[in-house]
């Protein structure tokens, strides 16, 4: 006979492994810490490249007007606001990353946990019909 109970835990984990399995699981291999810093580490080559790709593409946009004036500009005071662009680019980026992503891991362990929790009753369940058939098998003798 069908356990539904047991049947109803073993649809939930199943739909976890074919939708949610493969997102969640770095959060069951990293702790938080590891995987936020994995994160803000990856933010960060991507918000590098990001800035220099904006930069590039407003330095060939305003070249005509760099050209005019590269001979007057004061490179040092130039570079020192590049660098604060930068600065605050970063810093609102990897700030934002390391939020999102604390969300994210957050959402993604309490998912790995209810998962583990249907894992746990449906081995109860087994348990718990393996003792109740024990007493009463008489074939073994």
């Amino acid at each position: 006979m069908v356990n539904e109970e047991r049947l109803r835990h073993m649809i939930k984990i199943s739909g976890f492994d074919t939708n949610d399995g493969k997102a969640c699981r770095p959060m069951m291999q990293y702790a938080r810490k590891d995987y936020i810093s994995l994160q803000l580490l990856r933010s960060f080559v991507t918000g590098t490249i990001c800035f220099g790709l904006v930069l590039g593409l407003w330095g060939v946009y305003s070249m005509e007007k760099l050209m005019k004036q590269i001979n007057s500009m004061d490179l040092k005071e130039f570079i020192t606001t590049l660098l604060m662009f930068y600065g605050g680019f970063m810093l609102v980026y990897l700030t934002s990353t390391c939020i999102v992503f604390h969300v994210k891991y957050t959402a993604g362990r309490r998912k790995v946990k209810r998962y583990y929790s249907s894992l746990r009753k449906i081995n109860r369940m087994y348990e718990r019909e393996e003792r109740l058939k024990m007493p009463g098998d008489t074939d073994r003798e």
